[in-house]
């Protein structure tokens, strides 16, 4: 279940003097209130809506909204407010998602970086993760190291879900061996039949 909704908050106060009141009928000061609403998800501010001017008398004390009031009272309170921008703090919502998305993409460059220098570097015990038959993925991990070839241990077991790799990258499943030549690596990645390197 999502909690979703609107509140107001209260982001500026100030007066107006020499403005008429239409319910004392005379000339006051009036203090205004200036609100804004925002949606929330899980009570976190998301972004904002709407500006809401509310005034009171400081004679009556009877409060009105903006549209209320006489036209220039209104143009007085819209003088004396300037601009008024909304709070960094009503946009958090959208600035976390923004933060999980920079980090997902850098996260993604750096994972391919680090995929293209263990390619060139191999070490053992390098965990090749592959994209197996279609629509599946499996691993290869790194057993032997010599001058032109590798030594391969090839996992028997295959998953529908790359995320979840790790899940037979487990020794018991490493049962069959093979040897290619160091070249060949390189290929396998260019070729996209290796999509990333873990190195533990």
């Amino acid at each position: 279940m999502i909690f979703y909704g609107t509140k107001a908050a209260n982001i500026k106060n100030d007066q107006v003097l020499n403005v008429d009141c239409s319910h004392c009928d005379s000339k006051v000061s009036m203090r205004y209130s200036i609100f804004e609403k925002y949606v929330h998800i899980y009570w976190i501010p998301f972004f904002p809506i709407k500006k809401l001017i509310f005034a009171e008398c400081n004679s009556c004390k009877k409060t009105f909204e903006r549209h209320e009031l006489p036209t220039p009272t209104q143009q007085k309170i819209d003088r004396s407010k300037g601009k008024v921008n909304s709070p960094f703090w009503m946009f958090s919502g959208l600035m976390i998602i923004g933060a999980f998305v920079l980090y997902g993409f850098y996260s993604s460059v750096q994972t391919t970086k680090d995929t293209e220098n263990f390619i060139q570097s191999p070490k053992i015990g390098d965990v090749y993760l592959i994209n197996s038959s279609t629509g599946f993925y499996s691993t290869m991990k790194l057993d032997e190291i010599s001058k032109d070839s590798l030594v391969l241990l090839v996992n028997n077991m295959e998953i529908d879900n790359k995320e979840e790799t790790g899940k037979i990258d487990l020794k018991e499943n490493y049962v069959n061996k093979k040897t290619i030549a160091k070249k060949e690596l390189q290929k396998l990645f260019t070729e996209n039949k290796i999509y990333e390197v873990v190195r533990h």
